[in-house]
C-alpha cells in the first residue's frame, strides 16, 4: 500500500508546508496592508498565539510582520477587539482565532475543570465568582487591577490573588470572553457581550465534530505533517487526532502521502501539489510562529534543531536569551538573537549564527534588509550589531549598506 503513496521530496515538502503558511505569497508594498491583508493571514494560519513576552514585540503581532512586511501596529488591536474578527481562547495556547470557530471550540469551554488550586480557592470563597461577574455585568469590562474584591494572594511558589483566579476560570468556562486589552492586560467582559449574536446562535459541535474540524484545519494550515504535528496544532491527543484524520481520509478530504527519507506517516489535504517555483520567501520568524511551534517538526521537515533559550541561564545558553530563526527561500538558513531597546531607539542582534552550508553573504544580505525593515516597524533609530556568533561579522558589514 505504502508503494500506492504520492512521494514528496523533502524540498517539495518544504515547499507544501511554507505555502500553506502563507510564506509563498508576495508581500504587500510597504504602506498598503489592510484588513483583508490580515484576513487571509489568520484563515491561513486559523491560530495566532499571544504571548506577553516583550523582548523584541509581542507574540502575536510577529506573525503578521512575517507574512505581511511592516504595519501599523494599532491595525491588531482594531482587527481583534474593535471589529471583532478573532475571538481570544487557550486553544494552542491563549491564542487569536477567527470569531466564526467558536462553535468548534465551545466543547472546550463545557468541558473545562479548573486545576486543582484553583477549585481549591473557590470553593473557600463560595460567593466570589458571582460577585465578580456581577461587577462585570454592572461595570463593563474589568481587568483584574478594577475588580473591587480582589481576595487573597494565592500559591506558594508562584502569586496571584483569587479575583485573578476567578477571571480565568471563568474565561475558561465561556462564563467571560476577553474584551480587549490595556498594554498586555486583559480586560473581562461577559461572554454574550463580547461574541457577535450571530456567532452565539450557531449551535456548538460535539467534540467528536470538533476535532474533526480542527483536523481538517490543521492539515490545510500544516501543508504536510504527521499526527503528531497535526495534533499539537490544536492540542488535542494523538489518538484522537488520529481517529479523525481517518473520517477526513474516508471523506476523501485528506490523503495518505510520503516524504523521502521520513519514515513517519503523513497527511495532506487531498490533491495537494508542491508549487511550481521556488519560494522566495525572507522573514525572521517569531518563536512562537505556528511554522515553528513543534519543535519536533522542525527537525524531520527543515532539519532545524531549535529551542528557545530565555529560562536557560545565561552561562549555558548556546545562541542567545531571545533568538529568532531566519527563513530564507524554503530553508531556516540562520538565527538572530534581538532586543528592541526601546529608550535608546536601538534594535540590537547580539547574536547571530548562519546554519551549516548556507552562503554568508547572501544570508547576511537578506537578514540586513528585514532587520531594517523591523526597525523601522518598531519605530528603532539604529541597528546595533553584537560579536557573539559568526555571522555578526558579515551581517554588521551588510546593515551598513541598507
Amino acid at each position: 500500500m505504502a508503494n500506492d503513496l504520492r512521494t514528496f521530496s523533502i524540498d517539495e515538502a518544504r515547499s507544501i508546508a511554507l505555502a500553506a503558511q502563507g510564506f509563498a505569497t508576495p508581500r504587500p508594498k510597504v504602506g498598503t496592508v489592510d484588513v483583508g491583508d490580515f484576513e487571509r493571514v489568520v484563515r491561513m494560519l486559523n491560530i495566532v498565539q499571544i504571548d506577553s513576552i516583550n523582548v523584541l514585540v509581542r507574540a502575536q503581532y510577529m506573525p503578521f510582520f512575517s507574512r505581511l512586511g511592516a504595519y501599523p501596529l494599532e491595525m491588531l488591536h482594531r482587527y481583534a477587539y474593535e471589529t471583532r474578527n478573532v475571538f481570544e481562547y487557550g486553544v494552542h495556547v491563549a491564542s487569536f482565532v477567527p470569531m466564526d470557530h467558536l462553535p468548534m471550540i465551545r466543547h472546550r469551554m463545557a468541558e473545562w475543570q479548573p486545576w486543582r488550586q484553583w477549585a481549591e480557592v473557590m470553593s473557600e470563597h463560595p460567593g466570589i465568582a458571582k460577585a465578580t461577574t456581577d461587577e462585570i455585568e454592572h461595570r463593563g469590562p474589568l481587568e483584574v487591577a478594577d475588580i473591587d474584591n480582589k481576595g487573597d494572594r494565592y500559591g506558594r511558589h508562584w502569586s496571584t490573588s483569587t479575583a485573578k483566579l476567578v477571571l480565568e476560570t471563568s474565561l475558561h468556562q465561556g462564563v467571560l470572553a476577553v474584551s480587549d486589552r490595556l498594554r498586555s492586560a486583559r480586560r473581562y467582559d461577559l461572554f454574550e457581550r463580547v461574541v457577535p449574536p450571530e456567532i452565539l446562535s450557531v449551535p456548538s459541535l460535539s467534540r467528536i465534530e470538533a476535532h474533526r474540524e480542527m483536523m481538517r484545519l490543521a492539515i490545510r494550515s500544516l501543508g504536510i505533517g504527521t499526527v503528531g504535528d497535526c495534533a499539537d496544532y490544536y492540542r488535542i491527543k494523538r489518538t484522537e487526532a488520529s481517529a479523525a484524520i481517518s473520517h477526513l481520509i474516508k471523506s476523501g478530504e485528506v490523503e495518505r502521502v510520503s516524504v523521502e527519507g521520513v519514515k513517519s506517516e503523513m497527511f495532506a489535504v487531498t490533491g495537494v501539489e508542491a508549487p511550481r517555483n521556488s519560494l522566495d520567501a525572507c522573514a525572521i520568524v517569531s518563536p512562537f510562529d505556528p511554522v515553528a511551534w513543534f519543535r519536533d517538526r522542525l527537525e524531520w521537515l527543515f532539519d532545524f534543531e531549535y529551542r528557545i533559550e530565555i529560562y536557560t541561564p545565561a552561562k549555558k545558553r548556546k545562541y542567545g536569551y531571545y533568538v529568532l530563526p531566519f527563513l530564507m527561500g524554503n530553508r531556516f538558513v540562520a538565527r538572530v538573537d534581538l532586543k528592541a531597546d526601546r529608550k535608546a531607539s536601538v534594535l540590537r542582534v547580539p547574536s547571530a549564527f548562519l546554519e551549516a552550508g548556507c552562503d554568508e553573504e547572501v544570508v547576511a544580505g537578506n537578514l540586513a534588509t528585514e532587520l531594517r525593515l523591523m526597525a523601522d516597524w518598531l519605530g528603532m533609530d539604529r541597528i546595533v550589531i553584537g560579536r557573539r556568533g559568526p555571522l555578526t561579522r558579515p551581517l554588521r558589514a551588510a546593515v551598513k549598506s541598507v
